[in-house]
């Protein structure tokens, strides 16, 4: 799984509990998502990450799921936000986010509104296919 890249981005295994939400979410659409990958059975998104602090850019709604599956492990891409891929805008306006903004929601807790920013990438990321039984802890009782 580590061994899977696109355009020079890797997947990496991170714990769920790593990483910080800096958006509310959309608790229907992630419920029926989460429905969808345990039907699947399978992890086929991985989600995107600020490289530095663990702040989810995109993969708010996943990151529910993970946390809903009893997840402890979930595919990621490590990405900072100097990279010349990555345009960041507000989903309303495509007007430029100033990213600190981001940062510190995800640092403080104190989450903006579900779908305020839009994260997009020049080139395609690396898909995946795992298991979710592989990104369960082992000593956990199922």
């Amino acid at each position: 799984m580590g061994d899977v890249a696109a355009s020079n981005y890797n997947i990496v295994t991170l714990p769920v509990a790593q990483l910080r939400p800096s958006e509310e979410i959309e608790l229907e659409r992630a419920q029926m998502l989460a429905q969808v990958i345990a039907e699947e059975g399978r992890w086929t998104q991985p989600i995107l990450v600020e490289c530095s602090q663990s702040v989810i850019m995109d993969g708010h709604h996943r990151h529910f799921c993970a946390t809903t599956l009893n997840l402890s492990f979930v595919p990621c891409v490590l990405l900072s936000y100097d990279d010349p891929n990555l345009d960041v805008t507000y989903w309303r306006d495509s007007t430029p986010v100033d990213v600190e903004q981001i940062i510190r929601a995800g640092l403080s807790g104190d989450l903006m509104k579900s779908k305020t920013t839009r994260h997009r990438l020049h080139v395609q990321l690396p898909s995946c296919s795992v298991d979710l039984n592989e990104l369960k802890d082992d000593q956990q009782a199922i």
